[in-house]
């Protein structure tokens, strides 16, 4: 296996996920009721952007590949469709073998990457396992809430890990946003129905700005609520608001409650305000281990990338912030 060959894999591998069969995508909806079929074929035609040339190049610019077989175990989240798939291709851009656990909710989609990559290149059966167990891995990437990653520290206390934790997104607004902008930001509330941690459950905005203005660039994913997943929890939460007489806003198919809370449970968003620049990075600082990523177009802010963008990250854009790659060359002895 040689660097150019899996370039010209891994972009061979964004064609087939372009174009998911439809039978694959039905299962898909049947095995998770999460996974609709517009969000299923999203992910696939996302990852087929990710993967293009000249972006694999330069995320695999500094990655070392070895000769010596090092088995990596993954555990696999399913909360959005293919969210295992960096790991995995990780794993593979450093020569290791992929010991995989696949998430019960994601076995449809992930088998299918997989399944396309070997019928890519055969080579990839002798470096990828699905596989329940993994105490022959020498590292772990494990992705889970924060009550599966204090299991999976002491489980794997023996071995390098790498553990993410529960994480979510916020949004700084300026005021100034377009109806267009407004609507980018409603991309990264709704898709994949706020399931992932890259969704924006948390909004900042300035004193001056109109609460209502969020509500008709938000209209665009009113069929959400016809989803009955995601209506179950939009009405469980209002019905403990309504009881509980709690103040909060509601669009017929989102509550929003202003509270400092960067998390918002499925169906609802938090937001609060803020009346200079300062607030806005003492907030980001105080919440930084909890925040996966900040939408704004405010260019002052710099870790922050564009509205609408959350669900469509860059290869190199890692979950956590931590460089997937740099933990898997490091030498066991280190840890």
């Amino acid at each position: 296996m040689n660097k150019q060959n899996l370039i010209n894999d891994y972009i061979a591998l964004g064609d087939c996920l372009k174009q998911i069969p439809d039978n694959i995508i039905d299962l898909a909806q049947q095995h998770n009721q999460w996974f609709s079929p517009a969000y299923s074929r999203m992910s696939g035609e996302n990852w087929g952007k990710a993967l293009n040339r000249s972006d694999i190049e330069y995320w695999l610019k500094d990655a070392v590949m070895t000769e010596d077989k090092e088995a990596v175990g993954i555990i696999m989240a399913g909360n959005i469709p293919f969210v295992g798939l960096h790991d995995l291709l990780s794993v593979l851009a450093t020569g290791r073998k992929a010991l995989v656990k696949l998430s019960s909710t994601d076995e449809i989609l992930m088998k299918y990457a997989i399944e396309s990559l070997i019928k890519i290149n055969t080579e990839y059966a002798n470096y990828i396992e699905i596989s329940e167990r993994l105490n022959d891995a020498a590292k772990i990437i494990a992705t889970g809430s924060n009550n599966s990653a204090r299991y999976f520290d002491y489980y794997f206390r023996n071995k390098a890990t790498l553990i993410r934790k529960n994480r979510t997104s916020m949004a700084v607004l300026t005021g100034k946003e377009t109806k267009e902008e407004l609507e980018c930001l409603a991309d990264d509330i709704y898709q994949y129905y706020g399931l992932g941690c890259r969704n924006v459950t948390h909004i900042l905005m300035p004193r001056t700005m109109d609460l209502h203005l969020l509500y008709t660039s938000l209209d665009k994913y009113m069929d959400h609520v016809n989803h009955h997943k995601f209506y179950n929890n939009y009405i469980y939460h209002k019905s403990i608001l309504l009881m509980n007489l709690t103040k909060h806003y509601d669009n017929g198919f989102m509550i929003f409650q202003e509270k400092d809370a960067l998390n918002a449970p499925l169906g609802t968003l938090n937001y609060h305000y803020y009346d200079n620049a300062d607030e806005v990075k003492k907030y980001i600082d105080d919440n930084r281990e909890q925040i996966q990523c900040v939408a704004s177009n405010d260019l002052s802010i710099t870790e922050a990338i564009p509205l609408g963008t959350t669900q469509a990250p860059l290869l190199w854009q890692y979950a956590d912030n931590i460089n997937t790659l740099e933990f898997l060359n490091q030498s066991v002895a280190s840890h």
